[in-house]
């Protein structure tokens, strides 16, 4: 998000292993309460209407982000 001045996923992605890293590491969380060894941590599967809330927050953080990062180099510039 903050790497470049181009927008994220449509001018400029991030490497390929840093996405795999990102997408296994996101799946591993949503799997690990849902999965068999959740007893053994003492986890409890997330209700189903999370996953919404979750993806609007994460899109409103990168809008934000987005916005913060327009201003600050109409502000200061690339350097």
């Amino acid at each position: 998000m903050i790497r470049t001045r181009k927008i994220p996923f449509l001018q400029s992605r991030a490497a390929l292993p840093l996405l795999a890293t990102t997408a296994s590491i996101m799946a591993l969380g949503v799997f690990l309460p849902m999965g068999p060894f959740a007893h053994y941590f003492n986890l409890q599967a997330l209700p189903l209407h999370y996953f919404p809330w979750l993806i609007a927050i994460l899109f409103g953080y990168m809008g934000v982000t987005q916005l913060m990062k327009g201003y600050y180099y109409r502000r200061f510039g690339w350097q």
